[in-house]
């Protein structure tokens, strides 16, 4: 059997005929990277690394006593340091991230469910703290930040369990999330932001004013994003049920404008906020998002 490139193997095509997500996420992640795991810097970890010059104030404890009695040369032993994050996945689960379209892979929260499984397990495999709280109008699963063996099988199966509803109550899962953020984490956001993007900026700002890093992820479907039907199109707010019914072609260059504007507010604001933001279609290479989230994991350590 010929070997699935890597392109197709992280395409949302090939993953989200998946169902379990634990094999997902082993499948992408070891398809995309071997395991980075190690900072190289100046440290007290468990891994002799090299040697550098002793310098007077260094703690003798890493001085090489063996090397100076035999050789003469002061040498301190330098460390491999082991870096772990707190990461906290906060995920939309609301009823318009439940929309596909015709050609689309899958569904806006099936795509953003898989960016998270991933980003699950390749925390988990470089030893961090990771935890998943999903939300539409309520809490729908909240599970805090953890090492423990449990922790990663919990949101894997918690991803299984959800079906998307209700209207996005941001506000609610911030404030919700924070709470059990009691040190520096790193907080990665996934929805569509629909009707939030105005008030982004204030819960990117509380997370900063509280010392917490962030990646927001802004999730679209490609019919959202170019609107490419010339029929007579209906219009349903999936969260309010409002209906409207116009003829694409008539609008399309006003739906293209509002859009752009939409989606430059939401960046403006992450920027503002010194939080990294990525735009995705749900037909994107996840690939590009899951070496995103490892840049900016190394960049904290």
């Amino acid at each position: 059997m010929a070997e699935i490139p890597l392109s197709e193997l992280l395409s949302p095509a090939i993953l989200s005929r998946i169902s379990d997500y634990h094999l997902l996420a082993k499948t992408a992640v070891e398809g995309l990277i071997s395991g980075l795991h190690r900072s190289r810097c100046r440290g007290t970890g468990s891994e002799f690394m090299q040697y550098r010059s002793y310098v007077p104030g260094d703690d003798l404890k890493y001085l090489d006593w063996k090397l100076l009695a035999r050789q003469g040369k002061a040498c301190s032993k330098v460390y491999h340091e082991e870096t772990n994050l707190r990461c906290a996945i906060l995920l939309d689960a609301s009823a318009s991230m439940d929309y596909k379209g015709e050609k689309a892979p899958c569904s806006k929260f099936r795509y953003a469910a898989i960016i998270a499984a991933c980003m699950a397990y390749l925390a988990r495999s470089q030893g961090d703290q990771v935890g998943l709280f999903i939300y539409s109008d309520t809490m729908k699963m909240a599970t805090p930040p953890g090492s423990h063996a449990g922790n990663l099988p919990k949101i894997l199966a918690g991803l299984e369990k959800i079906t998307p509803d209700g209207k996005a109550d941001h506000a609610l899962a911030m404030r919700h999330t924070e709470e059990y953020l009691k040190r520096r984490s790193l907080v990665i956001w996934l929805s569509d932001f629909q009707g939030f993007e105005d008030q982004l900026g204030k819960a990117l700002r509380r997370f900063r004013f509280s010392g917490h890093d962030g990646l927001v992820c802004q999730i679209l479907d490609d019919d959202e994003l170019t609107l490419p039907f010339n029929e007579t199109l209906r219009f349903v707010d999936s969260e309010s049920n409002l209906e409207i019914t116009t003829t694409a072609s008539l609008i399309r260059d006003v739906y293209k404008k509002r859009m752009d504007d939409f989606l430059e507010r939401t960046r403006r604001h992450c920027l503002d906020q010194q939080t990294d933001y990525l735009l995705a279609a749900t037909s994107d290479n996840i690939g590009y998002l899951l070496a995103a989230w490892l840049h900016k994991r190394e960049g904290l350590r």
